[in-house]
Formats: structure tokens, sequence, C-alpha cells
């Protein structure tokens, strides 16, 4: 007997790796066919989604009304939506009129921790839009839980991961090779933009006075790359794909991400995977699953440069062996997701 063919539909924002392993992860089930409709203007990122068998891409600016994206959909006849979020206004009046004409589950992305403030706004306006938009959420962690419950979602329409790093991927990377001469080298890698945190890991990397031949790397894009630039003590880079990502996380002995503001932060997960030390702000949602205090890492205060620097200085002092070891913890770590888990996460629905 033939396994009932399954039909995807994915409304998405910007496309990027981490959306693309799960992706690969859910054709890997029998009969599934993925349509994806996703932002093509004004990105943020260079990053082209490659062509893979039984997944289509379709431009969000190709369609013009909520009524072509609709027609679009219906006639796929999806068993199942996903939408990242309730950002686009066309997605959401989709997704409503698909469960109003549709007896299908539509799942929303939810990366954004509960903090209060505006978000009692969503939390009253729930009953009125999000509750009758979406069937369940799939929450990043831990830390976006209590907004979704509050949010009128119980426990059962909760699903837990959202997103992976491409963990297969970042495995190849060799720490072992490592043991002869650990790499003086401290990465970031994400947007130069100024919820990343940068001039405060600027500012506490010229503090320290004795660098022990550590060296400070930077990869990415964005509005703050001219400025960067102007620290000749510090390598830019630009945006690059995974493979040259591993590339410079075989040549690193740690991971930094300063940010002040971050919902999640698939990078860190992609660290650990790769084997990288880890240090952060503690705001990152993704702090809980990657990283332990004295264990692969050390957190700080976003913002706070003194704090920085205390960090940077604890990897900076540390041992080769101490240094490996947290190394071998953060791989261990990166265990706690993977693209296959969120794959049947979302596939439990049907």
């Amino acid at each position: 007997m033939n396994a009932k063919k399954i039909n995807i539909v994915y409304l998405y924002a910007e496309l990027q790796p981490y959306v693309i392993v799960v992706l690969k992860e859910l054709i890997k089930q029998k009969a599934v066919t993925i349509h994806v409709v996703h932002w093509d203007k004004k990105k943020l990122t260079p990053y082209v989604a490659p062509p893979i068998k039984n997944i289509y891409y379709y431009g969000r600016s190709q369609f013009k009304t909520v009524g072509e994206l609709f027609q679009m959909v219906r006639n796929i006849e999806p068993s199942v939506i996903y939408t990242s979020g309730w950002m686009d206004k066309t997605y959401m009046f989709v997704c409503r009129k698909i469960r109003k004409n549709l007896s299908i589950p539509v799942v929303a992305g939810i990366d954004s921790p509960w903090h209060g403030g505006r978000q009692w706004l969503n939390v009253i306006a729930s009953p009125f839009l999000h509750k009758k938009n979406f069937s369940y959420l799939q929450i990043s962690g831990a830390c976006q839980y209590e907004y979704a419950h509050r949010l009128g979602f119980c426990k059962k329409d909760i699903l837990i991961h959202n997103c992976s790093a491409d963990t297969e991927l970042f495995h190849k990377i060799d720490i072992s090779r490592k043991e002869k001469q650990y790499p003086r080298q401290i990465l970031y890698i994400g947007r130069f933009s100024p919820e990343k945190g940068l001039k405060y890991l600027i500012d506490a990397w010229h503090h320290i006075i004795n660098k022990k031949n550590w060296s400070l790397t930077l990869i990415g894009n964005g509005p703050e790359k001219g400025e960067l630039l102007k620290n000749e003590d510090i390598k830019i880079l630009d945006f690059t794909n995974q493979e040259e990502l591993m590339y410079y996380m075989q040549l690193s002995g740690c991971f930094i991400l300063p940010s002040i503001e971050e919902h999640w932060g698939v990078v860190l997960h992609e660290a650990a995977a790769g084997g990288l030390p880890i240090l952060a702000s503690n705001i990152c949602g993704a702090v809980p699953c990657f990283v332990i205090n004295n264990y692969n890492g050390f957190t700080f205060t976003p913002g706070n440069s003194m704090e920085i620097q205390i960090a940077l200085e604890k990897i900076i002092n540390s041992s080769d062996e101490q240094l490996l070891e947290m190394s071998h913890n953060s791989r261990e770590l990166s265990k706690r997701i993977t693209p296959k888990i969120v794959a049947k996460m979302f596939l439990s629905v049907l």
C-alpha cells in the first residue's frame, strides 16, 4: 500500500542554512514535497537556498495579494502549513483563510522569549488573532514557552524545538587536530549591527593587556562593517558559506556572541557542534541549551565590557587541556537538538 502523499507549505521570512537543513530532514520522509514561499527582497544576508529535489521555492514578491497566495497554497492541497511567526501580515491573512476553509494544521514558529511590555498587547489580542490563525506554536526552546503559554496555547499545542544547526556537518570539525597545538583565535560569526554588541567586545578586547598571542576574527556583514575595519588588530571577513565557516572554526579556539538582543542564536548551536568553548551574553535564548558556566564556556551581562573582558581573559589564561575539555563538552551539549528532532516534532501534528 502506497504511503499518503504529504505536501508541506512553508511561509517563511528570509531563508538561512538552518532552515534548509530541517527541510532536508523533512524530505527524507516518504512521499513528502515542500513548497517554500520566502522573502526575496531587502534581504539581510546574501545567502541563496540551494536547489533540492522535492523542494520548490517561490519569492514572496511574486504574490501581489492575499488572494493570489492563498489560491496557490490551496492548489497545492497541503497537509500542513508552517509560518515563521506573525511578522508578515499577508502570511497571517493566508493562515486565517486556511484555518477557516481547510481542515489542516497551521504551525507558527516563535523565537521570542517572554519579557512583558508590549508583548501584553499580543496576549490580549491572541484570542482574536493568533488562536484563530494558528493551531500550534513551535518554539525555539524553554525560554519561549512562557510566551507561548500566555498567548493561550496549551501544553499539547506547544512544540519544542523549531530550529537546529546542521549538526552532522559541524560535527565533522576535528577536535583531536587541536591537541598538538591549540589554536589561539577567538571567533565571532553574525551580523555587524548594533544589537550584536560588537562595540562592547571591541572595547573589552582593547583593554586586555596580555593577549598571549590570541587573535580576534569577526565574520559577517552589516552596517557596522566600516567602523569595525578601523581596528587594525582585528581580522574582519565577509559573510561566507557553512563549509568555509567550518574551516574557520577548525582554526579557532573559542567562539563569542556578545549580543545585547538575541531571541535564540542558532550560531551558538553551530559553535557547540563545532566543538568550540563558548562565551556568550546571558540574554541569548540558546544559552540555556548550549552554554554551561565553567563547563564549556562562560556567560556575561550584555553590554558590560568589563564582564566580557573577564570572560575573554578566562579563556586566554586557560590551559590547552582545559580548552580541549570544554571543546568536547560543547560537542556533547550540541546533541540536545538535531534537525531530525525538529522535523519529527513538526510532523507530529499530522
